[in-house]
């Protein structure tokens, strides 16, 4: 039996103070959610740029481009591994946007429990795959080096996995409810300790060890243990104001777990689908050369800066949604949708042109730390010429890239998780991975080749997502 409602809860438009649907709710909400994502990307290519200079002290075989190619397809890895899961648990923000708008806080609360329950069982799982790693990067063909720093690299961030889990589930309480500033507050704060952590790590710095790439992937983890302690202080600050019942829905709830898999699931298999696939094109791209790899993780990098933030503007997106529908607001969600895209659009076009005639300086960051290379070594400058034809395209595909986040999470606030699914599966694998893996197999296979594969993916996902969401199927879902 449900507890009584409370009726002190924000009411559809009350907790941005905005019109439904206009975009001074969707900037207030999205932008402190951007700078949150962002600060993430930051904090990622901090790790990339830093190791890009790095060459240990003690000689171990590994130079800078053999370390620059291991950290992005052992982080691809580790992120498609916590896929599932993640997007299983940050389907809360919908659930949770929904009750908001709908005045429902006691299953508001218990959808957040579940989420939390979801985080804690599932990032202990998840560090199974540790002994089999080595195995994995081996499989596909990456030199001895790069294999050991890979192994290095994923190993540690999976032995941590459920801090990453755990974060992210205890943020929904507040980005579901729009309170977005607390997010962006958390967020750069970790950021901030994880720089000056990762400097003092890698290098062995300030009297901390020299751990190379395995000191980045630490000092990843000690962020996430702040934000988790962050996020615990605030909510014990919530809790003291009686708003929510959180000491009654602690408990693992069924009715609820079985609908967080029933919504939930689709969204965090169409987050795998698609990590999975773009991890099976670095593989492939890795097994051409050293080289190919080294310059394909610096535009990544690159790009990284771009669709991070556009992954933060999706949740917000979703969470809006997710909240005018539980609201009975249709025209709103369908308003704040096409704001949201008019956003984006701007967002990569302007990325583009930055991109197409200015390339130079979005790799220049990566040679800040050159002069820690030793002498005679091949550092990352002889790979920027390729890193810089592959910039082009990703200006190409990144406005693409905005309508197909845009679309998926409007979709997904409505609670139509399945097709965005299933459309990036078949892409991403028929378009993009089986392609990629045919062309690298041929006498003529070039970089350029393979990343057109790629391109033509991200294009196909834009397009269906906008047909989809222009069909109208979304508006007759009901999920609370």
């Amino acid at each position: 039996m449900d507890l009584p409602e409370h009726t002190d809860v924000e009411s559809a438009n009350s907790a941005t103070a905005h019109p439904p649907g206009s975009f001074r709710e969707l900037f207030a909400v999205s932008l402190p959610l951007i700078i949150g994502a962002g600060s993430h990307s930051v904090m990622t290519n901090a790790d990339r740029i830093m190791l890009a200079g790095y060459t240990p002290t003690v000689p171990t075989g590994a130079g800078a481009l053999d370390i620059i190619a291991a950290v992005t397809p052992a982080s691809m890895l580790h992120w498609t591994i916590m896929c599932v899961p993640l997007g299983t648990i940050l389907y809360a923000n919908t659930f949770i946007s929904q009750y908001d708008g709908a005045n429902k806080p006691q299953k508001l609360t218990a959808s957040f429990w579940q989420a939390v329950w979801l985080a804690i069982v599932s990032g202990l799982l998840l560090t199974l795959f540790v002994p089999f790693s080595h195995a994995i990067f081996t499989f596909v063909k990456h030199g001895e080096t790069v294999v050991a720093q890979e192994t290095a690299y994923f190993n540690t961030l999976c032995s941590g996995s459920v801090l990453f889990l755990l974060s992210n589930a205890l943020g929904c309480f507040f980005s579901g409810r729009q309170k977005t500033h607390v997010v962006m507050a958390v967020n750069l704060s970790s950021v901030v300790f994880n720089i000056v952590l990762d400097y003092g790590l890698i290098f062995g710095h300030w009297g901390l060890p020299e751990l190379g790439i395995r000191g980045a992937a630490v000092a990843t983890l000690v962020a996430r243990a702040c934000d988790i302690l962050m996020y615990v202080v605030l909510l014990g600050i919530d809790a003291t104001k009686g708003k929510y019942p959180f000491k009654d829905t602690w408990k693992p709830n069924r009715i609820m777990l079985t609908r967080y898999l029933r919504y939930g699931l689709p969204a965090g298999l169409h987050s795998f689908v698609d990590t999975s696939g773009f991890m099976a094109f670095l593989f492939i791209v890795g097994s051409l050369n050293r080289d190919a790899m080294a310059a394909t993780n610096l535009a990544f990098s690159v790009n990284s800066l771009i669709f991070i933030p556009l992954l933060g503007f999706g949740t917000a997106v979703q969470t809006l949604v997710g909240h005018h529908i539980g609201a009975g607001l249709q025209a709103a969600a369908a308003k704040t949708t096409w704001n949201a895209i008019r956003m984006g659009i701007i967002w990569t076009g302007a990325a583009a042109i930055l991109l197409v005639f200015f390339p130079e300086v979005s790799l220049s960051p990566y040679l800040f730390f050159e002069q820690t290379t030793a002498v005679g070594e091949q550092s990352v400058k002889s790979v920027l010429p390729m890193a810089t034809t592959l910039l082009t395209f990703v200006a190409v595909y990144s406005i693409f890239d905005a309508l197909a986040v845009v679309f998926a999470s409007a979709l997904r606030g409505a609670g139509d998780t399945m097709f965005p699914m299933l459309v990036t599966m078949c892409s991403s694998w028929f378009v993009m991975t089986l392609p990629a893996w045919l062309i690298a197999r041929s006498e003529e296979a070039t970089i350029q080749k393979l990343w057109l594969t790629c391109t033509a993916h991200i294009l196909t996902m834009g397009l269906a997502m906008l047909l989809r969401f222009l069909s109208g199927k979304w508006k007759s879902i009901k999920i609370t």
